[in-house]
């Protein structure tokens, strides 16, 4: 008896605490059976424990006290309401950030230590909802100077189900079809719808169907028809468009889908050629850009015979067909085995950081090739593009063909957007 009596006294007085020792029991797992006396207990306010660092306390004194606090020695002041020689503070601070309540259910007392069991309750399945802070949980004890076992069960909160299911689909010219990937032609016009349907215990509070991407050079605008849901556009240029839809649920959860509109000529061995412009603000008109002409020149039958070009304002039907739509020119060569000086001559002066004008090639179907000039142009300038080669619909290397001319600046090969710029 006077052994044990010096031990308690050494442990009181001069700081030492007894071993404590945490286990982890993953979901469904039992601890080690344990016979003893239920330890009584009770909670008070929880606001003095908020801060404290992840883990599992037992505080007979102010050395227990600092050593569950990040700063240690600025750690908040001592519980007024905890007497060190009569009681101790049990805690445990959630150490995982996927727990959303942690819990102490039983405190039992053998004769060498004491046990505690905690329910380690995590996030469901599909929930966003997270804490503000780490779920903590506290209560106090008679003391007891005895080594202290922790049984931490893992449990896993109900599930919030899945998040919202989203599909968008669209259909050309009014077609009766509706699909999630859809072919036109610049001048279609294009209706999208996105639907929603919840498959969870949380409502949908917001949908929204918006065109995400463009290609260079587009100007298309959604306008709803039944907003936000469903609305139209039309396409103005060759390139693929994204019809983004997104719905989010009452837990905060998003889901998104997406509808691809393919704006390609048809597939034959004509070769078309577009003009478009790009790197302009999206509130930019493009009736405002400088004015261009492209140009194709046919060859004359003999070194002495003048070439014969076509473009908007040169008929040449045996060549090729021009049309414009505001700043943007669409060239169609007929089918041949011919090599074609391609060349874009300015009206307007072209600010070296302004609008630039791309080209791009399409063959049978699909894009062959896109080039770009980033020059300042003066008026009336010149930009020799290179030469097209009929049978591929690809430009041939410039400095390879004699006859076409070195270009005033070199290709630059799949220009970009910068920002909110086309």
């Amino acid at each position: 008896m006077r052994r044990t009596f010096c031990l308690a006294f050494l442990l009181v007085c001069c700081g030492v605490s007894p071993a404590i020792t945490v286990i982890h029991l993953g979901p469904g797992q039992k601890s080690e059976p344990i016979t003893g006396d239920p330890v009584k207990f009770k909670r008070g306010g929880q606001e003095g424990y908020v801060g404290m660092r992840g883990g599992f306390y037992v505080v007979r004194g102010q050395e227990d006290w600092r050593a569950a606090w990040p700063g240690g020695a600025e750690a908040a002041p001592f519980p007024t309401n905890l007497d060190p020689s009569r009681s101790m503070l049990v805690l445990g601070i959630a150490e995982s950030k996927e727990t959303s309540a942690l819990h102490i259910d039983k405190i039992v007392e053998t004769a060498t230590m004491v046990a505690v069991w905690l329910r380690d309750t995590h996030t469901g399945e599909g929930c966003t909802n997270k804490p503000e802070r780490p779920p903590f949980d506290a209560v106090v004890t008679p003391r007891i100077d005895k080594p202290v076992k922790f049984f931490v069960a893992e449990e896993r909160a109900e599930s919030c189900g899945e998040a919202p299911a989203v599909t968008v689909s669209c259909r050309v010219n009014d077609a009766a079809a509706w699909a999630p990937r859809v072919t036109g032609q610049p001048g279609d016009t294009v209706d999208c719808e996105m639907s929603a349907a919840s498959r969870s215990k949380f409502a949908i509070t917001d949908s929204a169907l918006t065109l995400s991407e463009l290609p260079a050079g587009s100007t298309a605008k959604l306008a709803y028809s039944k907003a936000p849901v469903r609305g139209a556009f039309s396409l103005d240029v060759f390139g693929t468009y994204n019809v983004h839809g997104e719905a989010t649920d009452d837990s905060g959860r998003k889901t998104t889908g997406i509808a691809v509109v393919e704006a390609l000529p048809q597939k034959s061995r004509d070769v078309t050629v577009q003009l478009v412009w790009t790197n302009f603000d999206v509130s930019d008109d493009p009736d405002t850009f400088p004015r261009v002409k492209l140009r194709a020149s046919e060859p004359g039958a003999t070194p002495k015979a003048a070439s014969r070009p076509c473009s908007v304002d040169e008929a040449n039907p045996a060549l090729c067909e021009v049309k414009t739509r505001s700043a943007f020119t669409y060239m169609k060569l007929k089918a041949s085995t011919k090599r074609l000086p391609l060349e874009v001559l300015y009206t307007d002066e072209r600010i070296e950081k302004g609008p630039l004008v791309c080209v791009q090639l399409y063959f049978d179907g699909a894009r062959t090739g896109e080039v770009c000039d980033r020059e300042h142009r003066s008026a009336d300038a010149r930009w020799a593009i290179g030469t097209l080669d009929m049978e591929t619909g690809k430009l041939l290397d410039p400095g390879a063909i004699a006859d076409a001319g070195a270009p005033d600046a070199a290709p630059e090969v799949g220009a970009g957007k910068a920002g909110k710029k086309r």
